[in-house]
């Protein structure tokens, strides 16, 4: 496919070259006989009325070329071309919603509606691939629900679903079935899937959702719409982007960035989009628990049947619903997180041990994992996936085969650690909105002593991107872009992150994707800075008060890492220097070998003495459970230039915030960088355990 896209473009690039010319040899001119998108349409009459939509609808407000000119030249498109029927099945759809008296393209009330109804069905029925030269054909679709990679050109996402009882069936987003005959049409341009019916993605919100779920009881969601009502949060969930952002961009407030590293600018994002997850507990799950019908539930009767449970004992139960402490407050925002998080991306499988991303039906291995901070009161909510679970599940903690030749798999799970599992199947009833996922669950969820006991006997090893709500809801987590990267201004008024401050306007501020360039990355993102870097980190609660350990990934690979000052504690605007400058390119491979790394024998005591020997000097190594490419046997730990910092060891309490600094301590700072790959926090009783000492995972 490639091939003919680089064939098209030289063509392209002949005749112009060839248009420019006076005198022209026309003996031998070859004549190219093959479709573009919009001449394979033209050709064939089912496609008529859409053609002639895409011949008025415009690429932009700014541009005045149509739709069907863009089909004409090169990139690459994945077209979901509607026939005449779809068209007329959804004009039909639009009589019943009372926003047209008749079915045809006349009885619009004004040009307005009309032009808007032509947009969405027009633009949300391609996808343009040009920046990342993807197209999709029917066998690289997305799993169920999974989620495109790429947007249509209306920004919006689609998916694709499966139906077990014909798996050669499928549909875009559930009602859009594609042609089982006249799928897979491949053209210069790119791929056309025929579609039955007209792509037309929700515009609705979480909260204006919610909103009408709570009267609507065939939803299944009615209860849990209703609470989140209560405590006040409807507001907040109908928001979709920052406006001012959007403003600024438009206006090139947020210039690209000429970095010396890449042969090309680095963009600053385009969007700076809001995001929600919804984990909701189902209709049918409170008629079972509390014996009544959904119409009859109310406010006292979940709050009553919490108080049984004993979930939230240090809650108070009074009127006012909008405090944090408040009872059903606590129990609602527990299942709200402030991102909206994908079905591929509920566990980001990367490059974890035994794992091969570029196998798009690879099986989990060892388990992946992820702790979001919820909304409301700031608590940590576990997203787990292992070969066990049989899918991803909310705070699942099995015990693990995690010895040092063993394979990190599940070696049992007891009923109150298997957690509550998430359907994401044909069946599941996932509602996809704008600026939010719901996920209907049927077990309930929440921050209960027992689970925070659970989080507080692990190690919580967080991706440095994961401390950012927007990275997830703007496409910058573990993009499917190989080597992309975005830059983020350093202006005080113009920060694009809420849990990160940059604090100095000579730091020039990075998100780097290692997608297909088998860096030693977890799950393939990092943060990298340059220049008088001088960036904050809000941190994510820990679970339980004790002393806990941060660490700091590092790899050393490249000769520009640099020298910075970490500070730490819970006044941001005084925190202090925790211990030495970290040197960022003092690695196990460092010579002389100051740190004591070597490489794993066969005698485990001895390897355990290298071990203490590295962390007397405030170092680990590497990570037994990441690889640096896919399905590699190399891991982290086998790395001499991936090591662990230890850089914090303090007591700290679930109830305080936590702030990290990186300031740079170095003269030439304009060429060494600051670099973090990733954090862990691992509570002492973990890290200092004679009995059981911490696994090399």
């Amino acid at each position: 496919m490639k091939n003919l896209f680089s064939f098209f473009r030289i063509f392209v690039l002949l005749l112009f070259v060839t248009s420019c010319t006076e005198n022209i040899d026309t003996s031998a001119r070859y004549v190219f006989t093959e479709h573009t998108i919009a001449s394979y349409l033209e050709d064939h009459s089912q496609f008529s009325e859409y053609v002639r939509l895409m011949k008025e609808q415009k690429v932009s407000e700014i541009s005045e070329t149509s739709v069907y000119q863009l089909m004409t030249a090169y990139g690459y498109y994945t077209c979901f071309a509607p026939t005449n029927q779809a068209i007329q099945l959804y004009l039909d759809s639009l009589v019943i919603k009372g926003i047209i008296p008749e079915a045809n393209w006349d009885a619009f009330p004004d040009q307005r509606t009309l032009d808007s109804i032509r947009s969405v069905l027009v633009l949300n029925s391609i996808l343009d691939g040009t920046k990342e030269e993807t197209v999709f054909y029917s066998a690289e679709f997305p799993r169920t629900n999974q989620e495109f990679s790429i947007n249509t050109m209306a920004d919006r996402k689609i998916s694709v679903t499966y139906y077990r009882q014909d798996p050669d069936s499928m549909a875009i987003d559930g009602i859009c079935p594609v042609s089982k005959k006249n799928r897979d049409i491949e053209t210069i341009n790119g791929f056309i899937h025929q579609v039955g019916y007209v792509i037309n993605p929700s515009n609705e919100t979480l909260g204006s959702t919610l909103h009408k779920y709570t009267i609507d009881y065939t939803s299944n969601l009615t209860v849990m719409s209703k609470l989140v009502e209560i405590c006040g949060l409807i507001d907040t969930l109908t928001r979709v982007r920052d406006e001012r952002y959007e403003r600024l961009y438009r206006t090139g407030a947020f210039p690209s960035f000429n970095w010396q590293l890449r042969s090309w600018p680095i963009p600053p994002p385009e969007h700076r989009k809001y995001g929600f997850t919804f984990f909701a507990e189902t209709d049918e799950f409170w008629e079972k628990e509390l014996g009544k019908d959904r119409r009859d539930i109310t406010k006292e009767d979940v709050m009553d049947w919490l108080e049984e449970q004993e979930f939230y004992p240090e809650a108070v139960r009074d009127g006012n619903y909008t405090n944090e402490n408040n009872l059903l407050n606590l129990f609602v925002t527990y299942h709200l997180l402030p991102q909206r998080i994908p079905v591929d991306k509920l566990a980001l499988h990367y490059n974890e041990k035994g794992f091969n991303y570029k196998n798009k039906n690879a099986a989990p291995t060892v388990p992946v994992w992820a702790h979001y901070v919820t909304m409301g009161k700031r608590r940590l909510l576990r997203i787990w996936e292992s070969a066990e679970s049989g899918g991803p599940c909310l705070n699942r903690f099995p015990k693990l085969n995690n010895g040092r030749h063993e394979d990190y798999h599940e070696k049992e799970c007891s009923d109150e650690n298997k957690g509550v599992f998430i359907n994401t199947d044909e069946t599941s009833g996932i509602i996809k909105l704008i600026n939010a996922i719901i996920y209907p669950i049927n077990g309930p969820i929440a921050y209960s002593e027992h689970v925070r006991n659970e989080l507080g006997k692990v190690r919580l090893r967080y991706d440095s991107w994961e401390f950012q709500p927007e990275a997830m809801n703007n496409d910058l987590r573990l993009t499917s872009k190989t080597d992309a990267c975005w830059y983020f201004s350093s202006d005080p008024d113009k920060q694009y992150f809420d849990n990160m401050t940059v604090n100095s306007k000579q730091t020039r501020f990075m998100l780097l994707s290692g997608r297909d360039q088998s860096w030693p990355n977890y799950q393939g993102d990092e943060v990298l800075a340059e220049g008088v870097y001088d960036i904050t980190f809000t941190l994510p609660p820990v679970p339980r008060a004790g002393i806990y350990e941060i660490r700091m990934g590092v790899s050393t690979y490249s000769g520009t890492r640099g020298i910075c000052q970490v500070y730490w504690g819970s006044r941001k605007d005084q925190l202090v220097a925790s211990g030495i400058p970290v040197n960022m390119q003092l690695g196990g491979n460092a010579v002389p070998n100051v740190l004591g790394w070597e490489k794993d024998t066969d005698d485990e005591d001895y390897d355990a003495e290298v071990d203490k020997k590295m962390r007397n000097n405030g170092f680990m190594k590497g990570p037994e459970y990441i690889v640096a490419s896919a399905g590699g046997r190399e891991t982290n730990r086998m790395n001499a230039g991936s090591t662990r910092r230890i850089v914090v060891r303090e007591q700290m309490s679930p109830d305080v915030v936590y702030y990290m600094r990186f300031k740079t301590v170095q003269p030439d700072y304009n060429t060494k960088q600051l670099f973090v790959d990733y954090l862990e926090w691992c509570p002492k009783e973990v890290y200092d355990n004679p009995e059981h000492p911490e696994d090399i995972w």
